[in-house]
């Protein structure tokens, strides 16, 4: 997910799309002929250069669209120049020598008068927007007469300046916006898919570059609130420039109350060094924060509330370095999606810790209570014992066996307990060492070949050609596979069989245990892997079981980085296969 979005404009416009260029080209042509000049070009500002974006003229297109000029040098140029209005005019007596490979020089002048244009004589109408900063530049070259403008020419060359002047302006502002729009689907969709990361931390990683390209931003603050009125907040910086995270100035409660209100009005809120627009409760705040903006050099900032439903979960902060460029409305519709779609994952990010907090509060309580209970249940396994040493009535006798035939169902369902809390645990260490799986398939030969004989089961393990060693647990994985093969035994009638398997797939072991027993439902399989799950197969039920024994698999299959599958239908048996990463 970690997506960039290429931009294409900065100071100036690094590429126009087809239609604008066009459309300047259409400009250049109209200001040749408004002007009454034969060649015309415009350049637009890119960073620290011009480029000559469109030209008219006999082949002066060819000549000079894509040349790039220093705007340093255009400057120093133009110092020399005479003013014509919103022109500027330098004789070629006045040219520095240092833009003299930069320029188009015609041949087409040859009138012999003392007012004569010299085809390296200079005349340019810098190109600024409301704010007078520099985003082109319109030229002309050789008029039609051969001589230097009079002054009704003056006064075309103005007219022509101020109409070319307002159509750039309004075709560059026009693709801006396009870019804008384009470049901010691009940014809500990226954000979109980042919720599919599986936490909090990921969805913002891999949507952070695409936020910050889309606003123009140098840096952005993110800040969530946990269930528990805790904060998980980040800072990330476009550059070392980009100045020191906000969150150092201990402003978080002023911003989470002031997005708050903006969340109840479902709206962002511009701020702006050292100026504010905003008046009601939150107006003292707003203040406060524009005067931070200044003390940090931040011009200016665009604070986004978090939330899903009623409920505001955060902020996100986006900075720009200057306060002269206003968020557009496009900037500021966009910004309230990416704040919904945040929000929705604070508030996931939420439930899935409230989940793990239920989960472990769950795994102590079934580790405190199977502790509890072993020790009262040793003492009645003990003196049933005793008793059944006893000199006793055939009756108390029976009921003695009974007792007993219980306390071992409880061992079992205790010992089920305590391993389930043990590899359920997130924060229990796998203390791992390299286990040859084939040692394993000895141990469960022998601790489940007896049980099947005497069920009249065949009970068959298939020894590989090769040793297939794994990383892990031995205890565990003996416990696993052990679980696998007593189950397929306990749910295959007699005369059935019951096969285990090693086989390698390319750099992983499965492990396959495939019986002829009674099967498992398509409804029940869908649930086969949760704690205490029985099947709802009457067959099955009379068949004693904790429903913890497949669960337990699933737990430490996942906790040696493998995955189980399984295969069955009902009355036809049932196959389930474990892959295990090689050593």
């Amino acid at each position: 997910m970690d997506e960039v979005i290429e931009r294409k404009h900065g100071p100036g416009l690094l590429r126009l799309d087809e239609s604008t260029r066009e459309h300047l080209e259409v400009l250049a042509e109209g200001a040749a002929a408004l002007a009454e000049f034969s060649l015309a070009a415009i350049s637009i500002r890119d960073g620290d250069e011009l480029e000559v974006v469109a030209a008219y003229g006999p082949g002066v297109a060819d000549a000079i669209v894509g040349r790039r000029l220093p705007v340093a040098l255009l400057e120093a140029e133009l110092a020399n120049s005479d003013e014509w209005g919103p022109w500027r005019f330098v004789p070629h007596d006045r040219e520095t020598p240092e833009i003299a490979d930069y320029g188009y020089v015609s041949d087409d002048v040859v009138v012999d008068s003392p007012n004569a244009w010299h085809p390296r004589d200079l005349l340019a109408a810098p190109l600024l927007d409301d704010d007078g900063e520099l985003l082109g530049v319109l030229s002309v070259d050789v008029p039609l007469d051969g001589l230097r403008p009079g002054k009704l020419q003056r006064e075309l060359l103005e007219k022509c300046a101020v109409v070319t002047r307002r159509a750039a302006l309004v075709a560059l502002e026009r693709m801006a916006l396009g870019e804008q729009v384009r470049l901010a689907s691009q940014a809500r969709e990226i954000v979109r898919r980042a919720l599919s990361e599986p936490s909090l931390d990921l969805v913002v990683e891999a949507s952070r570059a695409a936020i910050m390209s889309c606003f123009d931003s140098i840096g952005m603050w993110f800040l969530a609130l946990d269930a528990q009125g805790g904060t998980t907040s980040a800072w990330y910086a476009a550059d070392a420039a980009a100045g020191v995270d906000p969150g150092t100035y201990g402003v978080e409660d002023m911003l989470m109350q002031v997005s708050r209100t903006a969340w109840d009005d479902q709206r962002v809120v511009p701020l702006h060094a050292a100026r504010r627009e905003d008046e009601g409760p939150t107006a003292a705040d707003l203040e406060r924060l524009s005067e931070l903006l200044e003390q940090v050099g931040i011009g200016s900032a665009l604070l986004v509330p978090l939330g899903a439903g009623s409920e505001c979960t955060g902020f996100i902060a986006l900075a720009r370095p200057s306060r002269k460029r206003e968020w557009t409305p496009v900037e500021l519709d966009v910004a309230l999606d990416i704040g919904h779609d945040l929000g929705i994952a604070v508030a996931n990010a939420r439930q899935v810790d409230q989940l793990r907090r239920i989960d472990s509060y769950r795994t102590e309580l079934v580790n405190t209570l199977a502790h509890e209970l072993r020790n009262p249940l040793f003492t009645v396994a003990a003196n049933l014992e005793m008793l059944e040493d006893a000199e006793l009535e055939p009756h108390d006798q029976k009921s003695v066996a009974s007792a007993s035939r219980g306390v071992a169902r409880l061992s079992g369902v205790l010992e089920d307990l305590l391993t389930m809390a043990r590899v359920a645990d997130p924060h229990a260490v796998l203390e791992s060492e390299t286990v040859n799986l084939l040692e394993l398939l000895a141990v469960v030969e022998e601790e489940c070949g007896g049980v099947a004989a005497a069920k009249d089961v065949d009970f068959v393990v298939h020894p590989p050609a090769e040793p297939f060693l794994v990383s892990g647990s031995p205890d565990e994985l003996v416990r696993m596979l052990c679980n696998l093969s007593s189950n397929a035994v306990k749910y295959t009638d007699a005369g059935g069989r019951v096969d285990v398997r090693l086989t390698r797939a390319g750099a992983e072991v499965v492990v396959t245990v495939q019986d002829t027993g009674i099967g498992i439902s398509e409804e029940d399989q869908r649930q086969l892997f949760q704690e205490f799950f029985r099947s709802t197969n009457p067959d099955a039920l009379e068949r004693p079981g904790t429903g913890l024994g497949l669960a337990i698999v699933e737990r430490i299959a996942r906790r040696h980085s493998g995955h189980v599958e399984l295969s069955s239908r009902a009355g036809d048996g049932t196959t389930v296969s474990v892959t295990l990463p090689l050593d």
